[in-house]
């Protein structure tokens, strides 16, 4: 009897050793955690910095944008985007590779550094592809509302996205015809660069003399009614009556 009444005490000190040692190990590990999340979102900020439609704002303007985003991680064979669903947001991605598919073909790769999901959010279109993780994957993402209140009050940041999103489309059209198909890439997209967004006037018309024009979003009507043009595609000729919500890349021929 004694002997037992011995052993109890024992018994519970050892269980109470224990459980200390077990929220020891859950304390370390999540403030290691805490910690690398901690290091790979000040990273992962540096790199949203980079961005050509990011890197215009003011520091305050940035910070509120960057606030948004949060990171998130999928595994091999997770499915980030889907074709002809809504839009929720678009994202960079930070570590990984995923690979872009329509209608289930492969259609390029995108790693550290590439932003997706951006057309679907400006126009509210459907995705034009699905995106999957060809390994495990880590992004900055940012939801649709979030950044649609930021844009409302910051025309410099909405201005920036349409112009990354439509040399965008420029790339993906004028690239598949000649002679820009014949360019080095460097070259192709440093003439690019130098293009700019056109929103038609009051009369709906936009100066395409002498231009290159690639209809983004909205539609492009020949004045003697014969054709009309949706978004995207490229324009040929000058003589168009643009809908109101239409832009237009330009680039000097």
């Amino acid at each position: 009897m004694g002997q037992s009444m011995a052993v109890a005490p024992l018994v519970v000190i050892i269980l109470i050793v224990l459980v200390l040692g077990i929220l020891a190990f859950i304390f370390l590990r999540h403030r290691t955690f805490s910690r690398t999340l901690l290091k790979n979102r000040k990273k992962s900020i540096e790199m949203l910095r980079q961005l050509s439609w990011l890197s215009g704002l003011s520091e305050k303007e940035f910070r509120r944008v960057a606030r948004g985003f949060r990171i998130r991680v999928f595994r091999q064979g997770a499915r980030l985007l889907k074709e002809q669903a809504a839009d929720t947001g678009l994202f960079m991605v930070v570590a990984g590779e995923l690979r872009i598919e329509i209608r289930g073909n492969l259609m390029g790769t995108a790693g550290k550094g590439d932003v997706l999901g951006e057309m679907a959010f400006l126009t509210g279109h459907p995705r034009t592809a699905t995106v999957v993780a060809e390994s495990p994957v880590q992004v900055l993402w940012i939801n649709r509302a979030a950044l649609k209140r930021i844009m409302k009050d910051s025309p410099q940041l909405k201005n920036g996205l349409w112009e990354f999103a439509s040399m965008r489309f420029a790339m993906n059209l004028l690239g598949k015809k000649e002679p820009y198909s014949l360019w080095e890439q460097n070259k192709f997209i440093q003439w690019l660069s130098a293009g700019e967004i056109k929103l038609p006037n009051e009369n709906g018309w936009i100066d395409l003399e002498g231009k290159i024009g690639v209809l983004v979003i909205g539609t492009a009507a020949q004045h003697d009614g014969s054709k009309v043009s949706t978004a995207p595609c490229t324009l040929t000729g000058t003589d168009y009556e643009f809908s109101k919500e239409a832009r237009v890349f330009l680039r000097d021929e």
